[in-house]
């Protein structure tokens, strides 16, 4: 809670702390965690075990939740060591749902995914931000739907899945999930569960790494495709998963109309070099200068150094990790582009130092 202050410099300090939704947040969180008039919170009701290394948390939200598309996803705000960290998470859950879900894979590396499965309970509050994304269904449902998904890539597909039944669907979906073993397949039951009760569906799980009798073994290939879905194009296709899964499909379903949401590991689709030296970042708003070696993304090398601007899903999707770029150059890492040495704003999760900088951080 904030103490009264005793002294201000400015005017504008002293009005700053008597911020009234600031002070409302405070009282009311005191009488239930959920209650919020700035915030949308939401209380975890449930905890399901999906997978020995992902879980679906269903969420109970207040009032200011504005409710979501079947595919989008949202920020999720934990506190870590004492800091506020958001990442991005599919809702697997259907809209017309009492409850929100969102169903977490533990990532090798992944501060918050790690974070939500070892330690969040039934009961404990999350916040959340707005829901966002273009992976959603278009208002003219096409008569033939190839889904493609890879590992945590069917979170958002699950929920179009269920939107499809909940719309009395009537024409043709192939489901492809590509996993490593049937141990690492997410939401399985409510999966075949679907698959059951709609003739539109048929479902293929495809293993990469561990056979077993029963199941297809492989990777996403012609061959493949061409076996499930022989009207290939005459078919409009969704594509979730890791960057190479998206690569290899996007190269094999050129001119057909994609849509895709890429799930990164971290570090994952970031070309990293090696350089020499290093390159200084002024950060103008924090009155800073570092040196970084220009290797990573400066959101990586800032956080490296215990500075932690606001980022999200760190992939250049949600934008939250924005800044003004006042000076010097930068590699934009999802498409390779060097950009000029002037002002312009970038986001510092995809941005790679190739100059001395100027941040409005």
């Amino acid at each position: 809670m904030k103490t009264f202050p005793f002294i201000y410099n400015q005017p504008k300090e002293f009005l700053n702390f008597l911020q009234p939704k600031e002070w409302a947040d405070f009282f009311l969180g005191e009488l239930n965690p959920r209650f919020s008039v700035t915030t949308t919170k939401a209380k975890v009701i449930d905890i399901k075990e999906e997978t020995a290394d992902a879980k679906t948390f269903v969420l109970k939200p207040n009032w200011l939740w504005k409710g979501f598309l079947s595919g989008q996803h949202v920020p999720v705000t934990v506190e870590i060591a004492g800091r506020r960290v958001t990442r991005f998470y599919s809702l697997s859950s259907h809209p017309n749902e009492k409850y929100l879900q969102i169903t977490v894979k533990r990532q090798k590396g992944g501060l918050v995914s790690n974070f939500l499965n070892q330690n969040t309970k039934k009961g404990d509050v999350l916040d959340l931000g707005e829901a966002s994304g273009e992976f959603v269904l278009s208002k003219e449902l096409p008569k033939e739907l190839l889904l493609l998904a890879g590992g945590s890539g069917i979170t958002p597909i699950h929920s179009i899945l269920k939107d499809l039944q909940a719309l009395n669907y009537n024409g043709k979906v192939t489901l492809l999930y590509f996993v490593r073993s049937v141990d690492d397949i997410i939401l399985k039951s409510s999966i075949d569960l679907i698959e059951k009760n709609n003739q539109w569906l048929t479902v293929q799980y495809i293993l990469s790494d561990v056979p077993k009798e029963g199941f297809v073994s492989g990777f996403l290939t012609k061959e493949i495709l061409d076996q499930y879905v022989p009207n290939l194009k005459s078919t409009s296709v969704y594509v979730c998963g890791p960057s190479p899964m998206q690569t290899k499909a996007l190269s094999l379903l050129e001119g057909l109309p994609v849509k895709s949401e890429l799930f990164l590991l971290p570090g994952q689709n970031l070309t990293n070099v090696k350089k020499e030296g290093t390159v200084d970042v002024y950060l103008s708003l924090s009155h800073k200068t570092i040196q970084v070696k220009g290797e990573r993304s400066i959101l990586d090398e800032l956080e490296e150094q215990g500075i932690y601007p606001q980022s999200g899903c760190r992939m250049g999707i949600c934008h939250t990790c924005v800044c003004k770029k006042q000076a010097g150059a930068v590699t934009d890492l999802s498409n390779g582009e060097k950009s000029q040495l002037g002002e312009e704003n970038i986001q510092i999760c995809v941005s790679r130092a190739e100059s001395n900088l100027e941040l409005e951080l």
